[in-house]
């Protein structure tokens, strides 16, 4: 029987927002302008793009955690998008957001993302911290789209 240590974490945010979901589907989508106000992003770099599909690479820096990682982010516009490991230091990594309209300006914001760094000790080290990180993903969006209001 094969022992896993990388055990998969799984990280579940939501906010009610008083914008469009189109509007939060282009704030997700700005993959540059990440650094500029999402906790621990301080690079990213945009190896394709397409109407239905962004792949692109990020650098986190969080306490001891700094590490670069690339997603494919499957687009549907306005609805969701869909976020798949391309490369980096994670055995699996997943997620989804979720854009629900709520009345006639407002939307839910839903954020799902699963993972598990691929070496044992990395994961024991970093797991924490990659996930404070992700976790705070929600509330930067809610706030960026405040600011620019």
């Amino acid at each position: 029987m094969k022992s896993d240590n990388c055990r998969m974490r799984e990280i579940k945010r939501s906010a009610l927002v008083a914008q469009p979901p189109a509007r939060m589907f282009a704030l997700i989508n700005d993959i540059e302008r990440y650094p500029q106000f999402v906790p621990g992003i301080v690079s990213t770099r945009i190896e394709s793009r397409s109407a239905r599909e962004i792949v692109a690479t990020m650098e986190v820096k969080r306490g001891a955690l700094r590490t670069e990682f690339t997603t494919r982010n499957a687009l549907e516009p306005d609805t969701r998008i869909g976020l798949e490991l391309v490369r980096g230091p994670f055995r699996e990594l997943k997620g989804e957001w979720r854009l629900t309209p709520i009345g006639d300006a407002g939307c839910k914001v839903e954020l799902t993302l699963r993972f598990a760094f691929a070496n044992p000790l990395t994961g024991i080290v970093f797991e924490p911290l990659f996930e404070a990180t992700a976790a705070s993903l929600v509330d930067a969006f809610v706030a960026r789209a405040r600011q620019a209001v």
